[in-house]
């Protein structure tokens, strides 16, 4: 890490675990909580780079870019709270109650579900950072990994710095271990298995996508096992990422397996809505396991969402599956 004494700014590369992300996520994940309003000041101050050129907080970052920021935020570390001039209403204080896997001094693990963004921005309504903050009153929510809006499943919330800063490293270096379930358009021809594709973004009339890029995309790795068919029409498949890219999974379903998850029309075309009708997107986290401060592993599992496990039934999948 380089610092800039005349500027005050810091400079860091970011790593290959960090491909894809906002670059305001990405500050938050060197400086855990750092309030979205410092680091939206400092895009307006011209102190916030990607390779020496201004940035803006919704930017996404590339493996070794350079980024640059005020020196000052890693020493705030997000220790202010964001003033909140309206409480939660009764309705939303439940819907959070009932996202609640598990919660102790340092950890809260929520079962997210899908169409919630984990983090508000300019074009986003209701966020969990936003709702966690209000809801409350003593710990700080931090946020140390990222889900998609339309993905449901287990989601890690820090309640403490030294928690965050930890789970952050865990993340960084890979030690967190995750599997997700899809439902997926087609069946595979292999039982199990791995997809490696290289994977690059792109910007499209819908927002950023990911594609193949096998010259400069930065490689990409996937294990997957079939959990239940549905002759050849559909599989139940349980993924395991080994990297971390954005959408990793859908493309990897849909390029590298030619399966591509129900309801994924961004990746799968038409060839995801074989039951004739737009849905939510079948593609879930499953479990998640961290490595704790004393040397333990704790393991945390999501049951499926109410729509997933409805189709699922209806399809005539094994109910074991379902819990």
């Amino acid at each position: 890490m380089k610092t800039n004494s005349i500027v005050e700014l810091v400079d860091k590369a970011v790593s290959s675990e960090e491909e894809g992300m906002r670059l305001d996520r990405c500050l938050r994940l060197w400086a855990p909580g750092l309030p979205q309003g410092l680091i939206e000041k400092a895009a307006r101050k011209g102190t916030l780079k990607i390779d020496a050129k201004k940035a803006l907080p919704k930017s996404r970052v590339a493996k070794d870019q350079t980024i640059s920021f005020p020196k000052s935020f890693l020493s705030l570390e997000g220790e202010r709270k964001p003033k909140i001039t309206y409480p939660l209403t009764q309705a939303e204080r439940k819907w959070i109650k009932g996202m609640i896997l598990y919660e102790d001094g340092d950890l809260l693990i929520l079962n997210k579900p899908p169409g919630l963004a984990v983090q508000g921005g300019t074009k986003q309504g209701k966020s969990l950072d936003t709702l966690l903050i209000r809801y409350f009153e003593d710990a700080k929510p931090r946020l140390v990994h990222r889900l998609d809006k339309d993905t449901s499943g287990v989601f890690i919330i820090a309640k403490t710095l030294p928690m965050a800063r930890w789970l952050t490293l865990a993340f960084k270096e890979r030690k967190v271990q995750k599997t997700y379930w899809a439902l997926v358009c087609g069946v595979p021809k292999k039982k199990e298995g791995s997809i490696t594709l290289a994977l690059s973004k792109k910007a499209s009339v819908h927002g950023e996508k990911v594609r193949v890029n096998t010259e400069s995309g930065a490689r990409a790795t996937t294990y997957y096992r079939i959990l239940e068919t549905l002759g050849t029409k559909m599989a139940l498949l349980e993924l395991t990422p080994k990297t971390g890219r954005m959408h990793q999974l859908r493309v990897h379903c849909a390029e590298g397996l030619k399966t591509p998850i129900l309801g994924d029309g961004k990746y799968g075309g038409k060839d995801a809505f074989p039951l004739k009708e737009k849905s939510a997107l079948y593609l879930h986290a499953r479990t998640i396991a961290i490595p704790m401060p004393k040397g333990e592993f704790k393991t945390f599992e999501a049951p499926l969402p109410p729509y997933f496990q409805a189709t699922c039934i209806q399809l005539g999948l094994t109910p074991c599956h379902l819990r």
